[in-house]
């Protein structure tokens, strides 16, 4: 079984967070449209699409302190930037998505003596 990783690059050359343990609660998948619904008078209904947006989320539940920690601190000082980053659902693959983080703040919350949980969103990125 292999786990996750995401690759980014905060200017100096590329970092690899590496998960140490599997994210919990991953969505297959996770689409939202952004259209314009109206209805005549009757009572047809016309939709403008503007957009699809595909989201990832999911929540690291066991993230111990210490070097685990620092590397998701790491990241997301990165990623609270509006950074891009590749993130692949196995680490030994080569197959990636590359998202930004939906969230606007960082709370690695406690969970146990030495362990710390986060739940985060991911927006991908459209090209």
């Amino acid at each position: 079984m292999s786990f996750p990783k995401i690759v980014y690059n905060p200017g100096s050359g590329n970092v690899t967070l590496t998960f140490l343990r599997p994210p919990r609660k991953v969505p297959y998948a996770w689409e939202t449209a952004q259209r314009t619904d109206t209805l005549s008078s009757a009572g047809v209904k016309q939709s403008i699409l503007k957009r699809l947006e595909n989201f990832l989320e999911f929540e690291m539940e066991w993230i111990a302190r210490g070097t685990d920690a620092d590397a998701w601190v790491s990241f997301m000082g990165y990623a609270l930037t509006g950074g891009q980053f590749d993130y692949y659902p196995d680490a030994s693959q080569s197959g990636y998505t590359t998202y930004t983080l939906e969230e606007t703040d960082f709370n690695l919350a406690y969970k146990a003596p030495g362990q710390h949980t986060y739940k985060m969103k991911f927006r991908q990125v459209v090209t």
